[in-house]
């Protein structure tokens, strides 16, 4: 009944979506009622589109945007969700490192695969995770069909739970995986208060030899920050760059607590940055990241939710929609932060962050990620061209996506996922979760 991923791509058609208000996303920002013609994976045409397709999909009344892409998460951990609520993420640490210390490879997968179909359902197209067991999460992305970006968490000996050197454990699954269509390895690292100068040093070296990006966790909190400063007379941004640690192929999350010169240091290296509002407001890590001053300065900006323990939710239009607000109300000006901008967050500036060009926009010749929302809703009417961008950020939910496409598959039919058995994957989780909490 469910066919897997690589069987959907075995059997790819072509796909035109017919009559949908299309955000292009392209250089000019067009909003056009129109088509979208899907062949080999790729889009080939978009606008009044004529030629015929294996398949059409009514668009009336939806918006067909680019899939939408999360820069930050921790996939597996939709196993934890709920809890670690309402606590500051010293204490959240402490309640999910009892937890994680009893995860199995089977409960990773488990876990993943969940939070693969939650993000599928809401339009997410392409996630990035940092993790441990990889391999698992990889698994699971296979099987959903999903793109995913992994980063297997590099930190010192001595404070990880991981068998084996973690340094060599992430080369090694950056070396099994690299080539594959949907999977892109990543180099990662858990943040300056796990991680030595040696450990930096020579997961940078890694990277730079098997050409990879490198993710990691920065300035997320202040305590992490003060400390770091304390320990070695700079801020965690300033001593990366002395190291020689910070690169154009680093995507940092969080990066809440930097001041206007570590901006420029960013900027000056290269540096990505994902925002994670959500994650940051409910663990009241204070603070706002500084997002005009790193639009001000060009550093590439995009969206995460971080984790599941620390969002609860993958829902990445909730997410557009606080991050908007929270920097509307933060600087007192309703004019911060507009709707156009914080999608460009989740489709071309994540692109850009994953050095992606094929990703995030709707135009010939692009990689077909794809989602459609529907409009036809209480809280999204009235509809029409000139607010359909606003509507997104603003109104819609993740429970609006119709339709998710993912390189030319389609993966969410009428709202529900065609890769895999969702019913299924609840009950394992949940089982997986039950399991777990006997045991502590």
């Amino acid at each position: 009944m469910f066919k897997s991923g690589e069987e959907l791509r075995q059997q790819r058609m072509s796909l035109l979506l017919r009559g949908g208000f299309v955000v292009t996303q392209d250089a000019q920002r067009r909003v056009i009622k129109g088509d979208v013609l899907v062949e080999g994976g790729k889009i080939t045409a978009v606008g009044n589109v004529s030629d015929e397709a294996g398949e059409v999909i009514d668009c009336t009344d939806c918006a067909v945007i680019p899939g939408l892409i999360d820069t930050h998460n921790h996939v597996a951990n939709t196993l934890m969700r709920g809890l670690a609520d309402d606590v500051p993420l010293e204490k959240m640490l402490e309640k999910t490192f009892a937890v994680d210390a009893h995860f199995t490879r089977r409960d990773v997968q488990a876990g993943a695969l969940l939070g693969c179909i939650e993000m599928m359902k809401n339009g997410v197209t392409s996630f990035v995770d940092l993790f441990y067991w990889e391999d698992e999460v990889a698994r699971a992305a296979r099987e959903s069909g999903i793109r995913a970006f992994l980063a297997w968490v590099i930190l010192d000996q001595e404070f990880t739970t991981q068998k084996g050197s973690p340094l060599k454990n992430a080369e090694a699954f950056i070396k099994k995986v690299k080539g594959e269509e949907r999977i892109t390895p990543m180099a990662g690292l858990q943040g300056v208060y796990v991680c030595s100068e040696e450990t930096y040093r020579a997961t940078r070296e890694m990277a730079d030899r098997e050409g990879v990006m490198m993710h990691t966790h920065l300035s997320e909190t202040r305590p992490e920050v003060y400390n770091h400063q304390k320990k070695h007379g700079l801020r965690p941004v300033e001593w990366l760059e002395k190291i020689g640690f910070l690169s154009d192929r680093l995507l940092a999350a969080h990066c809440v607590w930097v001041t206007l010169n570590e901006v420029r240091v960013l900027a000056r290296q290269g540096v990505k940055v994902s925002h994670c509002p959500v994650s940051n407001m409910k663990l009241a890590s204070g603070g706002y990241a500084p997002l005009p001053e790193m639009f001000q300065e060009n550093v590439a900006v995009s969206l995460g939710t971080d984790s599941p323990v620390s969002n609860n939710g993958l829902d990445m239009f909730s997410d557009m929609k606080v991050c908007s607000l929270m920097h509307k109300a933060s600087r007192w000006d309703a004019s911060v932060m507009p709707a156009r901008k914080v999608f460009d967050l989740c489709t071309v500036d994540a692109a850009r962050c994953l050095g992606r060009s094929d990703l995030g926009s709707i135009e010939i010749g692009k990689t077909a990620d794809l989602a459609v929302i529907d409009l036809k809703q209480p809280h999204a009417t009235p509809f029409y061209l000139d607010n359909v961008l606003s509507h997104l950020v603003y109104s819609c939910r993740g429970s609006d996506v119709k339709v998710t496409i993912i390189g030319g598959d389609v993966v969410v039919r009428d709202h529900r996922v065609t890769s895999v058995d969702e019913a299924d994957a609840v009950e394992r989780a949940q089982k997986a979760t039950a399991e777990i909490l006997e045991e502590i």
